[in-house]
This record gives C-alpha cells, sequence and structure tokens, in this order.
C-alpha cells in the first residue's frame, strides 16, 4: 500500500494527474524510439529508390548507429524512471548497510 501512497501524497486531487504521468513516460519512450526508426527507415528508403546501390549501403550502417544510441538512451532513461518510482521503497535497508 506504501508505493501507491505516492498517487496521493499532496492532495488527492492530484490523483488523475499521478496516474496520467504514469502512462505518460512509456509512451513518450515508445514514440521516440518509433519515430527515430521511421525516419532511419524513411532516408534509407528514399536513398535507395533514387541511388540504388552504393550510397545507401553506409546510410543503413549509421542506421545501426544510431539505433543502438537510441538504444542505449531508451535504457537509460527506463532505468531512470524504475528508480524514480522505486525510490521510497527499501530506502531504509539499503541505509543501514
Amino acid at each position: 500500500m506504501g508505493y501507491f501512497a505516492k498517487y496521493i501524497e499532496p492532495t488527492p486531487i492530484l490523483l488523475p494527474i499521478a496516474i496520467l504521468e504514469d502512462f505518460t513516460k512509456p509512451l513518450s519512450l515508445s514514440f521516440r524510439l518509433f519515430g527515430n526508426i521511421l525516419a532511419d527507415e524513411l532516408v534509407v528508403a528514399v536513398l535507395v529508390f533514387l541511388i540504388p546501390l552504393f550510397v545507401p549501403l553506409p546510410i543503413m550502417l549509421l542506421g545501426l548507429f544510431t539505433s543502438a544510441i537510441q538504444a542505449l538512451v531508451f535504457a537509460t532513461l527506463a532505468a531512470a524512471y524504475i528508480h524514480e518510482a522505486l525510490e521510497g521503497h527499501g530506502g531504509e535497508e539499503h541505509e543501514a548497510h
């Protein structure tokens, strides 16, 4: 029950905003990943259409590099959100060690 207390902590009136916040964080991460992957695919598709073979290959390699960076950003933000959600739980045990 201690976890759910954070939803009504300042005042119960803010309950809908606290619930909405829990949905917007993963949704924004999902949109960020989707947008970056879509942009990379569109650039490669246009270059394949315009210049069939030699130019798209380095762009595809660049797409792999940017996808790796996006995966790192996604993992970092997800870990930060998880840490924020768990911040109030188990803190007493962690401080005692």
